[in-house]
């Protein structure tokens, strides 16, 4: 039979030789992704945010954070009642205060409850201060969990103690840096600075609220930035280079001043309307602090794929290898072996009559 044999076509060879009918060319995104390293980049930090469960560490830790904001207010409010405890003239100014904005029964009801909280300021500080201990050190546990999962190293401490003092540095600094951070917008997107520059008596000078507003927008942007340096920095509990932290701080700054300008905006009008101010900073607070975290651990991946943290990295060992030997026995292989056995014993016994039957017959 004639047999035909074609030359192979080069120009249809793939990289291992093998002639291909059709060109097995890379999808769109992964042609962007050769062409553009930023691009590549971008894609790296959504798979490491994805593969390491980012959406489900946002969520938990805006939980553990709305569940420490009450303790801390609990804590700021009798701080703020020792205040007023020691002068009498601010704890008359209060009252007053009180009293002519709500009027009537409920100034008076207002003002007894300011004093039980005065008398009680001690018992509340107590309680304030092991609860806000308690869910704070949670809420920053659970926070280096989440980073240290997108840089895909152990998110526990190995030495409980030193585990929750560092990050008990770690909360103090995150709450001084939060507040720091809102009030830089507060004041400048706010009536504060409107009424400083009446006071200084450069109200009247024209462009002038532009140039603060745009003075304080930096400010807060500076501040932002040194929020975010710091977050890439101390929460992965491994070493972190600092180019890729600088530059993944740059866009948690923009990002994180268009939230705040938001939420303020937001906020403003939610508190204008009775349902607003009911539900409104409930909702709101829960909303903004889940975005924040969404940012955070997604410039926590972002920094974790960045070429110097990858080239850093040391890959994990494969598992060891374990060898068994053991023997298969298939179904019916028993019966399979008696059957052959049985059938050797009959041919055997067959041939021995034959022989013994010739013998005799020579005989």
């Amino acid at each position: 039979m004639a047999r035909t044999i074609t030359a192979s076509d080069r120009d249809r060879l793939d990289d291992h030789g093998i002639e291909r009918s059709t060109d097995d060319s890379p999808g769109a995104v992964d042609r962007y992704r050769d062409k553009w390293p930023w691009f590549d980049h971008v894609m790296r930090m959504n798979e490491r945010y994805g593969d390491q469960g980012g959406n489900h560490f946002a969520a938990g830790i805006t939980y553990f954070s709305v569940l420490s904001i009450f303790p801390l207010i609990m804590l700021g409010f009798a701080t703020v009642a020792m205040v007023v405890a020691g002068n009498d003239e601010l704890m008359d100014s209060i009252m007053d205060t009180v009293t002519e904005s709500a009027g009537g029964e409920l100034g008076e009801t207002v003002n007894s409850i300011i004093v039980q909280a005065v008398d009680q300021r001690g018992s509340v500080f107590g309680i304030g201060l092991v609860l806000a201990l308690w869910t704070g050190l949670g809420w920053m546990g659970n926070l280096r969990l989440g980073v240290s999962e997108m840089w895909k190293v152990h998110g526990r401490a190995d030495n409980v103690v030193k585990g929750k003092l560092s990050d008990l540095v770690g909360l103090l600094g995150l709450l001084l840096a939060l507040a720091v951070a809102f009030a830089v917008t507060a004041v400048g997107g706010g009536g504060f600075t409107g009424s400083l520059l009446e006071t200084v008596g450069l109200g009247d000078v024209p462009g002038i609220r532009f140039v603060t507003w745009l003075v304080a927008l930096v400010v807060a942007l500076v501040a932002n930035w040194i929020v975010f340096f710091w977050l890439m920095l101390y929460l992965p509990r491994t070493r972190v280079p600092r180019p890729s932290a600088a530059r993944a701080a740059v866009i948690g700054a923009l990002v994180f001043e268009v939230i705040k300008q938001v939420a303020t905006l937001v906020f403003s009008n939610a508190l204008s309307n009775p349902a607003g101010a009911a539900f409104g900073p409930v909702i709101g607070v829960m909303v903004v602090l889940y975005l924040v975290w969404r940012v955070t651990l997604y410039l926590a991946a972002w920094t974790a794929t960045t070429p110097e943290a990858l080239a850093a990295m040391v890959p994990e060992a494969p598992p060891a290898a374990v060898i068994r030997v053991r023997q298969e026995v298939r179904p019916g292989a028993r019966n399979v072996s008696t059957a052959g056995l049985v059938g050797v014993g009959t041919a055997v016994g067959a041939t021995a009559v034959g022989l013994l039957t010739r013998t005799f017959r020579r005989k």
